[in-house]
Parts: structure tokens; sequence; C-alpha cells
């Protein structure tokens, strides 16, 4: 009695609790009863299913009555489980007169293997993690050293750049007719290369802010027509020598936006002077301002030769070439998109190109309708 009561408890748990594949079998391989286990590895009930069906077999099929014929071996065969990936499991058949019992065991030292495996990777991921932390510090000490060096350069050099274009522009102003035409070329040249690193400087001490953390934005009701009239002031100049002419198109009864006026003038400012550079002489540059419910929309669309698809995102990136040429030859530092996307997306907004190949460019970005 003690016995029975044993095996009928060993019984119940091996169907309902062991991880042991069990299923019993009829002559035709039939499943009569299967063990939780079973049901649970391949994730649905097993009651009626075929055994053969749940094999995957790699090389020849399986033949059943010789499996239950050969009761004193173990063979490995694949079970397709729930998630669709093989189970290889070791099965012992034993006959029971007129039904089979099946039973899969998975292999110990496999599995002992794979854990092994497995606290050996995690072992390594958690190692590199450590040092991708590390690593990550480092570049960002770098960079900060990197910043405060430019900006401590960019800031340093100011002043001598400012006082030999101020000079260039007085001795141009006072001198030039008085000189011979040779060196009034001589400080033109002067004049255009100072200016010329002036925008260097200029542009380097703001990046290096950018990327130190210390943009900060001085929001107040604005405006954008008179901000666009602001940076028109200087970007017709630029116009003038080549000719280009600025039409504008502004929509009536523009609302106010709350923004930084003079950094929106500066991204203003690198948008139409990137388009007056890409036109050809005698071109056109068109600025338009519209808006709809939720945001104003400024655009400048130049007359130049378009940028491929494939390129249109990388003219964001500092210091980017591209097969974009300058009609006239100018110089310029690759980083006034730049400085004007983060202009705009620290106002909440969003910068973008359309352009197609012959058709020229047409940069526009968007601010949210913000009165307070």
């Amino acid at each position: 009695m003690e016995d029975g009561r044993q095996d009928a408890v060993l019984a119940d748990y091996i169907r309902h609790t062991a991880p042991v594949f069990y299923v019993q079998l009829a002559p035709d391989g039939r499943i009569m009863e299967a063990s939780k286990y079973a049901e649970s590895l391949v994730g649905r009930p097993l009651s009626s299913e075929y055994f053969q069906d749940l094999l995957v077999d790699f090389h020849s099929a399986v033949h059943l009555p010789s499996l239950f014929q050969e009761t004193s071996q173990e063979h490995m065969l694949h079970i397709q489980t729930r998630s669709g990936l093989p189970q290889s499991l070791f099965f012992h058949f034993q006959s029971l007169g007129q039904t089979f019992l099946a039973l899969g065991r998975l292999d110990a030292e496999e599995l002992e293997g794979m854990r092994r495996e497995v606290v050996s990777l995690n072992q390594e991921l958690s190692n590199a993690t450590r040092r991708l932390h590390k690593q990550k510090a480092q570049l960002e000490r770098l960079n900060a050293e990197k910043n405060h060096f430019l900006g401590m350069a960019a800031h340093d050099l100011r002043k001598p750049i400012g006082l030999v274009l101020t000079y260039a522009e007085l001795l141009l102003e006072e001198c030039a007719g008085s000189m011979p035409s040779e060196h009034t070329g001589f400080l033109q040249t002067i004049h255009a290369s100072s200016a010329f690193m002036k925008r260097i400087v200029d542009d380097f001490l703001d990046v290096s802010a950018i990327e130190a953390g210390k943009f900060d934005l001085d929001l107040q009701p604005a405006f954008v027509v008179d901000v666009l009239e602001q940076s028109l002031t200087l970007n017709r100049l630029q116009a003038q020598q080549k000719n280009i002419e600025l039409q504008v198109q502004c929509e009536d009864k523009l609302p106010r936006v709350m923004m930084d006026a003079s950094k929106i003038e500066q991204a203003i400012t690198n948008l139409i002077s990137n388009a007056v550079e890409h036109s050809p002489t005698d071109g056109r540059v068109g600025v338009s301002i519209s808006c709809d419910e939720q945001f104003i929309i400024f655009s400048v669309r130049d007359s130049g030769p378009g940028i491929v698809v494939q390129e249109q995102e990388r003219m964001f990136n500092p210091f980017e070439k591209t097969s974009v040429k300058k009609t006239g030859g100018e110089k310029s530092t690759g980083l006034g998109l730049l400085i004007a996307r983060k202009i705009v997306e620290a106002h909440g907004g969003r910068i973008w190109i359309d352009s197609q190949t012959g058709e020229g460019a047409c940069v526009a970005f968007s601010l949210p309708i913000k009165t307070e």
C-alpha cells in the first residue's frame, strides 16, 4: 500500500509538475495523455494529436514502431516548440501492453554548458558596459576641454581680428583715392580676409557655447517680420555684390511669437546668406513668412543648382563637404546651417531642406506660436 501510494505520488508529480516530456501513446502514435511540461513546451493541448507531428526530423523520417521496440536505448529527437525553434530531447520508450510511454529529458550537460556560456557572456557584457561608461566619461571630459580651449582661443582672436578689420575699413574709406590701385587691392584683400576670419571666430564661439550647454534664450514676444527686416539690412549688401534680387513675401497680420530675437535673426541671416552664396550672379532669392494655426513658417529659396536628396541631411553637419559649390567661390566655415538648426530646435521648432537637382533649394524652419 505504501509503495502504491509512492508510485501514485511520483506519477502525479511527473504529469503535473516535473520538467519531463511525458506522453502516453496509442500504437499509431496518437497522444492519449501528456504532461503539463510537454504541453507547456509545445504551447498547446496535446490530447488526440500525433506524436510524429511534434517532431522536427533533420535527417530521415522517424519510424515510430521501431522506436517502440528499442526500449533499452535512448533516442535524441527534436520537438517543435511554441517559439518555433526546435528543442532536442533524449527519449526513452516503454511498452505498457496496448499503449506506450515516451519519456523525454533535457541533456543536463548541455544545459550546464549553456548556463556557463550565458554567465560568461553576461560577464563580458558587464565588462564591456563598464569600459563604455569609462570611455564615455573620458570623451565628455575631452569634449569639455576642447570646447573650453576653442572658446578661449576664439575669444582671444576676436579682438585683434576686429582691429585689423576696422583699420582696413578706415584706410579704404579715407585713403583709397590717394593710393595706387595695387595698394588699394591689397587693402581690399586684407579687409575680405579679416572679415572671413571674424565670421569663423564668431561661428566657433557660437558652436562652443552650444556644445558647452551655455545656449541660453532670452524669450520675448516679437514679430518675425521685424526680425527679418533687421537681417535683410546685412543680406542686401551681400546680394547687391552679385546683383541678386531678394524677393520677400509675408502674410498679413502675422502673430507675435515668443523668441530670442537676436538668435532668430542670426538663423535667418545664415539661411539668406547661404542662399545668396549658392545662387548665380543676376539670380534671385525668395524669402517668405507664412503661418498656420500652430506654427510660423519661414523659408528661403535660392536659384542655385539644387541639392541631391542623399546630401540634404548632411548640410546640417559641421564642416561637411557636399557636391554643391558656391557660385561665387565664397568661403565659409560650414557651421552656418548647424548653428541655425540649433537655434531653431532650442525654440521648439524644426528645420528642413526641400530641393530637387537643377531646381534650386528651399531651406525652411517652423516656430511654434506661443504668445507667453
